[in-house]
């Protein structure tokens, strides 16, 4: 096999243009798998990941009809709050907390602007009572304070506010300066607050920095006459690919399944989580199609060798050398053009991936127009690890020594005679 190696090495030095095309031509395809994966890759990755960490857990506990009325932020289907420390014992559990969601409109009306400054005009947003500081060792939201103006997360207990940027531009305030949020309570009386703005979140994300108003849960819970109810219990696990079976442990406790309550895992969160979870499945297939078409410049240029070469080919034959040695040696000749292009395409495609995992991409033009629910922030950070690497790499290999095979068994099929006599 080294002889056959040697063989075909020479053979590719031979014509070194016509190989450094070839060579060339794998290395974009594979450049542009690895390319595409990490974007891929990195934007359904970090989708998920805003829709665990944001709105469902790995596991979800509501009432069955909370689903119906979740869009109108409803304060009608509770669960018990003692639940939540009763689900935090259970095995593979890191964090069991309560969410309070909820209407609020805040404005800065009577709330302590200066004298004789214009009170903007009421935003509405979507409150929510969290467990900041608990739910921030796995959601890590602090990562996106702006540290410049002293932002931070609401103190436990405390009348504060956490608003997005977009939301305290739109209202013209800062940190420091108060708001006023009308809200219904949980018996739909009407009801007004004083809160002072905390911290100010900047994560290019819609839904948090123009749409939403986190508060400590404890406020929420006084403000909204919900001292011992939330909305929804999350649950958060080390293990988030067992889901499902945390999912039917949870069912298996005995108040959860008094209660009717309705559990639901991250994967069957939305039909958009479904669909996104075999995105990359989906795009598998598309990376096939793109090393396909750099290896059919291989495919051609093996098969014009063979054609060139038929004599030659003869006389190797007539030598000793067997069809299965003459067939191995073509595809030794396709396998290192595959090997060579593969491996450079493979580490600049991730040496691209790794200076823009950084950096990111802007992408603010395409998700302006966007609403909340569409959890893709303005920059677009790749994937930059060694499996996307790795894949586009062996894929490389794999579709290019394929596709020489064809040219190279038509090589070893030739009969020494009729080699021998092509001019």
């Amino acid at each position: 096999m080294r002889l056959l190696i040697r063989m075909a090495w020479r053979n590719l030095r031979r014509h070194g243009g016509r190989t450094f095309l070839s060579v060339l031509a794998v290395f974009m395809g594979v450049f542009v798998v690895v390319v595409a994966k990490g974007l891929v890759d990195g934007m359904v990755d970090s989708w998920l990941a805003y829709n665990i960490n944001l709105n469902s857990g790995h596991v979800r506990i509501t009432q069955p009809e909370y689903e119906l009325a979740e869009r109108l932020l409803s304060l009608s289907h509770t669960v018990d709050a003692g639940l939540a420390d009763q689900l935090a014992q259970l095995p593979d559990v890191s964090l069991a907390t309560g969410r309070i969601r909820f209407a609020a409109q805040l404005t800065t009306a009577d709330a302590g602007a200066a004298p004789g400054a214009d009170a903007a005009a009421p935003l509405r947003v979507m409150g929510v009572g969290a467990d900041l500081v608990a739910e921030d060792r796995v959601t890590r939201l602090s990562r996106y304070l702006t540290a410049r103006d002293g932002s931070r997360l609401p103190t436990t207990g405390a009348a504060e506010v956490l608003l997005g940027a977009d939301a305290m531009r739109q209202l013209g305030v800062k940190v420091g300066d108060y708001v006023i949020a009308r809200v219904l309570t949980a018996a739909g009386e009407p009801r007004r607050v004083k809160l002072a703005v905390a911290g100010r979140l900047e994560s290019g994300l819609k839904l948090l920095d123009a749409e939403s108003a986190y508060v400590p849960l404890d406020t929420a819970a006084a403000i909204l006459d919900m001292p011992d109810a939330f909305t929804e219990i999350v649950l958060f696990s080390p293990k988030p690919n067992t889901a499902s079976e945390l999912a039917r442990r949870v069912m298996g406790v005995g108040s959860v399944a008094a209660a009717g309550l309705k559990v639901t895992p991250w994967t069957r969160h939305s039909e958009l989580i479904v669909w996104m979870s075999r995105v990359k499945a989906i795009y598998s297939m598309i990376y096939v199609f793109i090393v396909a078409l750099s290896a059919f410049v291989v495919f051609n240029t093996l098969t014009m060798v063979v054609a060139e070469r038929t004599r030659e080919i003869g006389i190797l034959a007539a030598m000793g050398l067997s069809p299965a040695d003459i067939r191995r040696l073509f595809i030794a000749e396709g396998a290192i053009e595959a090997v060579v292009g593969s491996a450079a395409g493979a580490l600049a495609g991730g040496a691209f991936n790794l200076g823009f995992s950084r950096a990111g991409f802007s992408i603010g033009s395409m998700t302006q127009g966007m609403g909340g629910e569409f959890l893709i922030a303005s920059r677009l950070y790749p994937t930059a690890s060694w499996g996307v690497v790795v894949f586009a790499f062996v894929l490389g290999i794999a579709v290019t020594v394929a596709a020489a095979w064809i040219p190279a068994a038509t090589a070893g099929r030739l009969k020494p005679t009729e080699a021998l006599r092509t001019v």
